[in-house]
């Protein structure tokens, strides 16, 4: 099944330039959007006063970390090559070094990222998962994965937030209080001194 999905998708490439074009894109700057987006809700915080926004962004990052490493030691227990490896005749439209294959990190880091701020911003978080899901399907569009590697990214990505959102994220945010209160006091600081420039 999973050869057989990847030989159906991958073999959507190299008929349409566009097409390409939009998966290539998709595949390298999506992740990095997302990391930027997270960026960006952590800055808003503290331009528009928000603890809450701030907090939830700073949890956000710690359950991508705990969902980076989740991956790394599935990745371990679990070699699985390259599917232009394994198939010489997969379509490869974005070079990729012939590393271990499962699962996706650019499945697990965006899916983690959507999750987390899905958590606090249900409509955006929402839009970040259907993205996550696109990310996905462009890498194994692209030859990098099959589609066993993204959805053991998604899987893995949905237990460790399950998990985390019941144990520790408000023991995170309760331990952030206190490097905010700094963070904030310092962000005040700056601001008055630019403004009486």
């Amino acid at each position: 099944m999973n050869d057989w999905l990847f030989s159906l998708i991958n073999g959507l490439a190299n008929r349409s330039v566009i097409a390409d074009a939009v998966m290539i894109s998709v595949s390298k700057l999506v992740p990095y959007l997302y990391i930027l987006i997270l960026a960006w809700l952590y800055a808003k915080g503290f331009r528009t006063g928000s603890f809450k926004l701030r907090a939830e962004s700073f949890a956000t990052g710690v359950l991508l970390v705990i969902c980076l490493i989740g991956s790394f030691i599935l990745g371990s227990m679990f070699y699985e090559n390259r599917p232009f490896v394994d198939h010489p005749d997969a379509v490869l439209i974005l070079k990729h070094v012939a590393d271990a294959s499962f699962p996706s990190d650019h499945a697990i880091g965006t899916m983690a990222i959507a999750c987390g701020i899905l958590f606090y911003h249900w409509k955006q978080g929402t839009w970040m998962v259907y993205g996550s899901i696109l990310v996905g399907f462009s890498r194994v569009f692209v030859g990098n994965h099959y589609p066993g590697d993204i959805l053991g990214a998604f899987i893995l990505v949905w237990i460790l937030t399950a998990i985390y959102n019941k144990t520790i994220r408000r023991g995170v945010v309760r331990l952030y209080r206190g490097l905010d209160t700094r963070l904030m006091r310092e962000y005040v600081r700056r601001f008055r001194s630019r403004r009486d420039v």
